[in-house]
């Protein structure tokens, strides 16, 4: 990608608002275009997490599994979502399926290029850190909220002793998403 972007269009990130056009240009440095037409794979499930993604405009459908009309659609993403972020973090593979639902015009940040701006302390990095640190704080408490009930519901209406092992692992499950902090 060329070294400039239009700084608003950089903007329509929540995570990016408070960047200035010296940041924006910085940003810019380290993203490549991708521009793909309606019903096409960006990423299968399995697939290294190489990138994260920004979506500028068009409609991108998370699935997990093979892209089939039967399958379960995870999320529906919107221009201005940040997408992909888990795989560049953690370095590990793709946990779902990202096809388009319209034609699509995102940017591409690669993983190296993440760790290199963290590294050299960008300013449009950490903003995107600590953006995607909030929204995975907020992924695990509501997940956490979701066992919970998920545990009082089977609690209530089962006593049979598969119910109660059932009810058993959520805790352990809910507990290990609690207290897993390795830094």
């Amino acid at each position: 990608m060329e070294n400039a972007i239009d700084p608003a269009l950089a903007r329509r990130f929540r995570c990016f608002q408070s960047l200035n056009t010296e940041q924006i240009s910085i940003l810019a440095t380290r993203i490549d275009e991708v521009r793909l037409a309606n019903g096409k794979i960006l990423f299968r499930q399995g697939d290294p997490g190489d990138s994260i993604y920004l979506l500028l405009s068009g409609q991108i459908l998370i699935k997990l599994g093979a892209t089939t009309e039967d399958e379960r659609t995870l999320a529906k993403v919107e221009a201005g979502a940040i997408f992909g972020e888990m795989g560049p973090l953690t370095d590990a593979a793709r946990t779902a399926t990202a096809m388009t639902a319209a034609d699509s015009h995102l940017w591409r940040i690669s993983a190296p290029s993440l760790h290199d701006a963290l590294r050299h302390g960008e300013a449009w990095a950490t903003s995107l850190l600590l953006a995607t640190a909030q929204v995975l704080g907020r992924r695990v408490a509501a997940m956490n909220e979701d066992l919970i009930k998920l545990s009082a519901q089977l609690h209530r209406n089962a006593p049979q002793p598969q119910i109660r092992k059932a009810v058993a692992e959520i805790e352990q499950l809910r507990k290990r998403l609690m207290t897993e902090w390795t830094f």
